[in-house]
Formats: C-alpha cells, sequence, structure tokens
C-alpha cells in the first residue's frame, strides 16, 4: 500500500518532517478563508497531476463535497499529529512505497520510519510525483505493488 499517512509533518529537533508551524498556519488559514480555491491549488500538489487529469478532477470532487469545517479539523488533525513514539510497536513486515517528489511526506520521512519500525521493512521510492501515486501513477504503482505481493509469496 503506498505510504499516504506520515507519522509527523512538523518538522523537529533532529527530525525533519517537511513543514514548519508557520506553513500550517497558512494552511489552515487558507481552508478557513476560500475552501473552494483551496482545494483547487491542493489537489493538484496533493495529486501529483496537472488540473486537467482526471486523478486530480476526481481528488478535488472528493474534497469539494466535504463540509469546509469538517476538512479543517481532518486537517489540524493530520498535520499536527506526532506518532512517532508508537513507530516500534508495529511489527509486521512492510513495503513502503515512495514518489521521488510527494508535497506531504519527503523522502527522509520515509526513511525515518523504515529505520524505526519494529519489524523488517523494504523501502521502494518510485519514479512518481505526488502525496497519491495511487491514483496520478497507477502505471508505475501497480507493477511495484504486484512486484511486492510476489514477494510475499515467495517468501
Amino acid at each position: 500500500k503506498p505510504n499516504n499517512l506520515s507519522f509527523r509533518y512538523l518538522n523537529d529537533v533532529d527530525y525533519y518532517g517537511g513543514f514548519e508551524q508557520e506553513d500550517l498556519e497558512q494552511l489552515f488559514d487558507a481552508i478557513r478563508s476560500n475552501y473552494k480555491a483551496w482545494c483547487s491549488g491542493f489537489a493538484p500538489m496533493a495529486v501529483g497531476g496537472d488540473l486537467d487529469s482526471v486523478a486530480v478532477q476526481e481528488f478535488s470532487r472528493t474534497l469539494f463535497n466535504m463540509r469546509p469545517d469538517i476538512a479543517l479539523s481532518v486537517a489540524q488533525t493530520i498535520f499536527q499529529s506526532d506518532t512517532r513514539q508508537i513507530l516500534h510497536l508495529i511489527t509486521v513486515p512492510c513495503h513502503i512505497l515512495q514518489s521521488v517528489k510527494d508535497l506531504a511526506v519527503p523522502v527522509v520521512v520515509t526513511e525515518h520510519l523504515h529505520q524505526n519500525l519494529g519489524g523488517e521493512s523494504i523501502v521502494e521510492v518510485m519514479s512518481s510525483d505526488g502525496h497519491l501515486p495511487q491514483l496520478s501513477s497507477p502505471d508505475i504503482v501497480i507493477p511495484v505493488i504486484l512486484r511486492h505481493i510476489r514477494y510475499d509469496i515467495a517468501a
């Protein structure tokens, strides 16, 4: 499964999550002030495609269908959370798939995840763009997933 959620988005001492608190405040203010405009700008950056792509249009539609107050609450919960302290509790083998260009989760975060999980893990950085490569680049993601499934069956 592609890595769709970071365990910490905020930069911290000895940790790079990709965002400063001021960045997040700007994001939250944009959601509050003009939700539709925020959706239109956020969707192509998150998905990793141009505004005309089917994937971006579909993701935009799902964002537009969400109530702005709920979207703000979800964004605050996601972007302000920190689950680094429980990574060691994940002991099942993990295949971590990462886009080479991901607005929300830099490759360094994936490496931190890989190093701090409680079980074995494999990281594959794909030549896809965006936080949702399963939408923007299924031609890249599907073969990778199939290869990992075959690996698990053979192991």
